[in-house]
C-alpha cells in the first residue's frame, strides 16, 4: 500500500514552528521567509483537514492535536537524520560543533591541536551560535552552551563551572592598591547579566551609594567575552572576566589579576547532545576529550598578581 503522507516541507516547517514557538525562528532555521513558513503550515492544515494552531491576535498557539503531531514528526525526523548519517562517510570522521565565538576562540581553539594529535582521523567542524537548539534540528552533533542546563528536548551534561574576577594590563594594575580605586579607572562591561560588576563589587566589600553605583555602571560595553578581553589587553580599562575565557591572556602576561577576590559565575558550561540517541564514536571521543581538558584547566590556572 502506498504511504499517505503530506508534503515533507510542510511537516518540517510545522515541526520547526512548534519547537521555536514562532514562524520567525522556524524560518531562520530552515532558510526561508516567515511568510513561506506560514504558507506551508496552511497547506499542512488543509491537507490534514483540521487546525494545528489557534490564531490568537496574531500569535500561533499550538492545539493539542498539533502538539501530538509535532512530537510524532520530531521523532520521525530524528530517525531520518540518524539513518542518513549512518550511510554517509562523513559520519565516521566528522564532529559538527556549535558554540559561541568567545568560547571557541578563547577556550576551545587553543586546545584543538591536542585533539588532532590524538585523533588525526576525526575532523571538527565548528559553527557559531548562541541560542539553545536541539542538535538534530541544527545539523550539528554537539552544542556547547552556558546556562543552567534545564533545556527541554535535549541531553545536557555539565562540562565545567566558571568564576569572575577583574583583569587589566600590568600598568593599570600597578595603580590599583585596593578595590575602592576601581572607581577611578574605566570599567569595561559584558552584556551578560550574570557577569556584571555589581556582583563582584558587592562581594569585594566596596562601599556603594547611589552616586558611586552610577559611576561604576559607566564604561564601554561589549557583546562577547572575547571582545571584552581584547579591550582590556589594549589598555582601555579593567574588565570583569570569566576565568575560563581569560586563561591564555593571563598565561601570556598581557592581562593580570589586580585583586585575589573572585565570585562564582552561577552558570556552567554544558555539552548539549540529542536526547535518547547513543553518540557516534567520533562524538564520544570528542566528549571525553572535552571533559579531560576541562578537568586539567580546573586544576591549573593563573593566580592574582600581588
Amino acid at each position: 500500500m502506498p504511504r499517505k503522507l503530506p508534503s515533507l516541507n510542510a511537516v518540517k516547517a510545522f515541526e520547526a514552528v512548534v519547537r521555536h514557538g514562532t514562524t520567525v525562528g522556524a524560518a531562520a532555521e530552515i532558510g526561508v521567509t516567515h511568510g513561506a513558513v506560514s504558507r506551508q503550515i496552511q497547506l499542512l492544515e488543509d491537507w490534514i483537514g483540521r487546525p494545528l494552531f489557534k490564531r490568537d491576535t496574531g500569535r500561533l498557539v499550538v492545539t493539542e492535536a498539533g502538539m501530538s503531531y509535532a512530537q510524532i514528526a520530531g521523532r520521525a525526523f530524528d530517525m531520518l537524520h540518524d539513518g542518513t548519517e549512518a550511510v554517509l562517510e562523513v559520519s565516521d570522521r566528522v564532529v559538527r560543533v556549535t558554540t559561541t565565538s568567545s568560547f571557541a576562540s578563547e577556550w576551545l581553539m587553543p586546545r584543538l591541536a591536542d585533539f588532532r594529535a590524538r585523533h588525526p582521523q576525526i575532523e571538527i567542524w565548528m559553527e557559531e551560535g548562541k541560542e539553545i537548539s536541539n542538535p538534530r534540528s541544527g545539523g550539528c552533533d554537539l552544542a556547547i552552551r552556558m546556562g543552567t542546563g534545564d533545556w527541554p528536548g535535549v541531553c545536557a551534561t555539565p562540562l565545567m563551572s566558571d568564576r569572575l574576577f577583574p583583569v587589566c594590563t600590568p600598568e593599570i594594575a600597578a595603580t590599583l592598591t585596593d578595590p575602592e580605586r576601581l572607581g577611578e579607572v574605566p570599567l569595561l562591561h559584558d552584556d551578560d547579566p550574570q557577569a556584571q560588576w555589581s556582583r563582584w563589587l558587592s562581594q569585594a566589600g566596596v562601599s556603594m551609594d547611589a552616586r558611586r553605583a552610577k559611576r561604576f555602571e559607566r564604561g564601554a560595553r561589549f557583546a562577547s567575552s572575547s571582545l571584552l578581553l581584547r579591550a582590556a589587553a589594549a589598555g582601555q580599562g579593567v574588565a570583569l572576566a570569566r576565568a575560563r575565557m581569560a586563561e591564555s591572556w593571563l598565561a601570556s602576561g598581557r592581562l593580570v589579576r589586580p585583586f585575589a577576590k573572585e565570585v562564582d559565575l552561577g552558570h556552567a558550561y554544558w555539552l548539549v547532545t540529542r536526547q535518547g540517541t547513543e553518540p557516534r564514536r567520533p562524538l564520544r571521543l570528542f566528549l571525553g576529550w572535552l571533559k579531560q581538558q576541562a578537568g586539567a584547566a580546573a586544576s591549573g590556572g593563573s593566580g592574582p598578581s600581588e
